[in-house]
């Protein structure tokens, strides 16, 4: 564990979803945030874990200005609640040892593929598809309908199933390069605008 406190503390619920949300917050002109210095770990046991444990894990940190924790519901091992009692649930637990209202859990529904199909144009590129019609059309004739968002219903498999069709493996780097690629403004993603809003709120451009 470091030392030496930061403006901010990351919690994810693994590797994929830091190396992509690393990149996001080293963008802060994109997120319309002042510059800052973080912090960034996944949890060992991953959704689960993060909603379990999250309070018990970023004790170590509580001399860091603020927290945010992130994980899908799809895994969370509480898949019959809502996002918001989700995020609820854990905020309360970390007001409860310490950091009172210096934390925000965003709950991604049902997974972090959520806030990739919603910048799609990003997907096209890195995925190789030349033309965003040309994606769609593949995922509805492969069984992923878009829902009335324009999203596959479906995120994570469908994005699976996209890599494979390109033969490309999925790893943290490909995660790293959408985070690199993602431009928040194309995003209307729930979760993606609570984890925005809040980073804006403590973080301003100066």
């Amino acid at each position: 564990m470091p030392l030496m406190p930061k403006p901010l503390i990351i919690l994810t619920a693994d590797k994929d979803a830091l190396y992509g949300v690393r990149e996001l917050v080293r963008r802060p002109d994109d997120l319309g945030i002042g510059s800052v210095e973080f912090d960034c770990y996944p949890h060992p046991r991953h959704d689960c874990g993060v909603f379990k444990e999250a309070h018990e894990f970023l004790r170590a940190f509580l001399k860091w200005d603020h927290a945010v924790v992130l994980f899908d519901r799809e895994g969370c091992g509480q898949e019959d609640r809502t996002c918001e009692d989700l995020e609820d649930i854990v905020e309360r637990r970390l007001a409860a040892n310490g950091w009172d209202d210096r934390a925000k859990a965003v709950v991604l529904d049902p997974e972090l593929e959520c806030w990739i199909w919603d910048s799609s144009l990003q997907v096209n590129r890195v995925l190789g598809w030349t033309h965003t019609r040309d994606l769609d059309r593949w995922l509805c004739e492969r069984g992923f309908p878009l829902g009335t968002d324009g999203k596959p219903q479906r995120p994570k498999e469908a994005f699976a199933a996209a890599l494979r069709y390109q033969n490309r493996h999925p790893s943290s780097a490909l995660f790293q390069d959408l985070g690199k690629a993602f431009r928040s403004s194309g995003c209307s993603e729930r979760s993606f605008l609570r984890f925005r809003n809040a980073l804006q709120r403590w973080f301003p451009p100066v």
